[in-house]
Formats: structure tokens, C-alpha cells, sequence
């Protein structure tokens, strides 16, 4: 009779499973999860589950948790860039503005992800980057004051997307909101009367005095105003940059 070969031990490799799994098939699928439940619920172990893998599997591939959520960061942004080059510098950044938030809008439970994390840095397009650069350079920004111009270009479109979609409370959400609509529409006038005067147009629709996020109460008139200030902002520091 013949001796069977022992079976040859297990090197270290790719598991076992999931053989035609890739980065960007892992990525839409916690993107998908986000969307459902949250940043806070995400997980590796999940992701595993939903593409019938074991979680060393989706580990192969994307190392740690934060590498993958970079991932879901890159796939939010990636199509946010306005192309080089057909825009004067005041349009190119006002069509970033306006991309990024339609990105944000399809996918709110990113916006805390990208506005208020650094592991969203790993993989966001450098062709971002090099497109607000050059569009500050043409406004007339270097050195220094190109630094402090990209910084609050940056600041200003991820600041406004964090704020206008923050996430709404996990537990009694409907309780929470009645708390808060009956604190904003019960303020003192004498204790604070310019609050008083103006909360019709501002209860629901400021921020600090909001019980919804922009998935149900979108701040459309208040970012296109954003995005004015911020170029209006821009082209006064320009002028002083050049006086001085």
C-alpha cells in the first residue's frame, strides 16, 4: 500500500474565501453600512459578514480599521475635484464647494468622517490638494499666505458639511428633538431679545438652534452664502497680500 504524503502545512498568504474580493469591493460595502447605521456602528467584523467572508479576509486586504475607512473616505471624494484649468479661480473653488457637498449629501454619516478625523487624510485625492493650490495661485497666494489661504479653503468646505450634517442622537432621537424645540421656542425675550427678535427665521435652520441635520433640513440658502463669503474673504486677503 501507499503511503499518503502528509498535507503540506498552511503558509502565510492570502485566507482562504473570498477570492475575488478586492479594496474597492470592501470599501462600497462598509460605505453601505455607514450609510445604514453609522460611522459610530461600523466594523471590520460586519464588513466580513455582509461579503460572507471571514474578517482575516477583508484584514488581507485593507490591514487596519482606519485604513479601511480611509478607503471609504477616497470613494466619497473621489469624483469631488472639478477638472483643471476651465474655471477662473473664484468658480473652481465654488464648484468644489458645491461637489463635495453633493458627495456629502449622498452619504451624510461620512461628513464626521471627513471633517473631524485624520485617518481621512491617508487617501483623499492629492488631485484635490493640487487643484485648490494651484486655483489659490492664480488669485495671487504664495508662500505663507498660500499656506494660511489653502487652510481655511479646506476649513471652510469640510467645517460647514460637518456642521450641516451632524449626526442626530442614537437613543430616543424623537424625544430628544421635543427637548430641544421646546428650549429654542420657550427663550426669555428680556434675557435674550436679538434672539428672541429673529428665531422664526433662525429656530430649525441655525446652527446650535437645530433638532434636524441636513438630510431633512437642508442648509441650501446658508452654503451658497458660505461659499460667497469664503471667495469674498479670499479676494479681500489677496489685496492686502499684494499691498503689503
Amino acid at each position: 500500500m501507499t503511503k499518503k504524503s502528509p498535507p503540506k502545512p498552511r503558509t502565510a498568504g492570502r485566507p482562504a474565501g473570498g477570492g475575488g474580493l478586492t479594496k474597492q469591493r470592501i470599501a462600497e460595502v462598509a460605505l453601505a453600512q455607514i450609510d445604514e447605521f453609522g460611522l459610530g456602528a461600523f466594523s471590520m467584523r460586519e464588513v466580513a459578514a455582509r461579503l460572507d467572508v471571514y474578517p482575516a479576509t477583508v484584514h488581507w486586504h485593507v490591514s487596519t480599521r482606519e485604513a479601511l475607512l480611509a478607503e471609504v473616505a477616497a470613494a466619497v471624494m473621489a469624483e469631488v475635484t472639478p477638472p483643471p484649468g476651465k474655471l477662473d479661480w473664484q468658480a473652481w473653488i465654488t464648484e468644489l464647494f458645491r461637489r463635495c457637498r453633493t458627495a456629502v449629501r449622498r452619504h451624510p454619516n461620512v461628513a464626521q468622517l471627513l471633517g473631524a478625523q485624520l485617518v481621512s487624510n491617508g487617501s483623499l485625492p492629492i488631485e484635490l490638494v493640487e487643484g485648490v493650490l494651484a486655483a489659490l495661485t492664480e488669485a495671487g497666494f504664495e508662500g505663507e499666505p498660500l499656506l494660511e489661504a489653502y487652510n481655511c479653503v479646506v476649513a471652510a468646505m469640510l467645517g460647514f458639511l460637518t456642521m450641516e450634517f451632524s449626526p442626530l442622537p442614537v437613543d430616543n432621537t424623537q424625544a430628544w428633538a421635543e427637548e430641544l424645540r421646546e428650549r429654542v421656542h420657550t427663550i426669555r425675550p428680556l434675557d435674550h431679545p436679538v434672539l428672541t427678535r429673529n428665531l422664526a427665521q433662525l429656530a430649525n435652520k441655525a446652527f446650535i438652534l437645530r433638532w434636524d441635520n441636513g438630510t431633512t433640513v437642508p442648509l441650501d440658502s446658508s452654503f451658497e452664502r458660505h461659499i460667497q463669503i469664503t471667495i469674498d474673504g479670499l479676494e479681500a486677503f489677496a489685496r492686502r497680500v499684494r499691498a503689503a
